[in-house]
């Protein structure tokens, strides 16, 4: 039996991860999506209900792809994640085709990484993560499960980005900098010093505004 690929979400990321998947030539079964006000179809793709249609699914060979987006929290996106895996769901991971990515990095379960984006040697991306568009991720940076770094974010060598992070639009962080769990990058925000857990940073160069609640 061949596989199925649903893609849980079709808001605007999930647009663009449907985008990405028919770029590889990847077939998609259907998209699930709980808003009534949907069209039918999506870039030809059906839409076939909401989550609840998975109860009559086998887990064996079907496939998920997160189309959840985060703005910017990414807690939406962790729990679906979370919640798919402990139902026994695989997700499949995505790279549009214009991506420039090195052969010498860790892709783990369920990460995306969007158009144009570059991706340099030793880099190490866990579960559920989202290299959005136009980013650029140096050699040895580290990105933790279930956080996004989102368009036009640059990561110089050895940053680490931890568990369910937000890194803002077009945010540069310099090199051997820690970024905190569940911690949230303004967009354009310039990073010099580490950020500790829960906390949201802003500004050039980047200071702690208050926690990430």
């Amino acid at each position: 039996m061949s596989e199925a690929v649903y893609i849980l979400g079709a808001g605007g990321h999930g647009r663009v991860v449907l985008d990405a998947l028919l770029a590889n030539g990847i077939a998609i079964t259907g998209i699930l999506d709980d808003q009534a006000s949907l069209p039918h179809l999506l870039l030809g793709i059906p839409i076939l209900g909401g989550d609840e249609y998975l109860d009559n699914v086998s887990s064996a060979n079907s496939f998920l792809v997160n189309g959840l987006g985060a703005n910017p929290k990414t807690f939406r996106r962790r729990n679906l994640f979370t919640v798919m895996k402990s139902r026994g769901f695989t997700f499949k991971s995505c790279q549009h085709p214009s991506a420039i990515v090195s052969n010498a990095i860790d892709i783990q379960e369920g990460c995306q990484i969007m158009a144009g984006v570059v991706i340099q040697t030793g880099v190490i991306l866990e579960e559920n993560v989202v290299i959005n568009t136009g980013a650029s991720i140096d050699h040895d940076c580290i990105i933790r499960s279930h956080a996004f770094i989102a368009p036009g974010s640059v990561l110089c060598g050895n940053v680490t980005v931890a568990s369910s992070a937000f890194i803002g639009a077009g945010a540069v962080v310099i090199p051997n900098i820690h970024i905190g769990e569940n911690a949230l990058v303004g967009a354009g925000a310039v990073v010099t010093k580490p950020v500790p857990d829960g906390w949201i940073v802003a500004g050039n160069p980047a200071v702690k505004i208050r926690p990430n609640d």
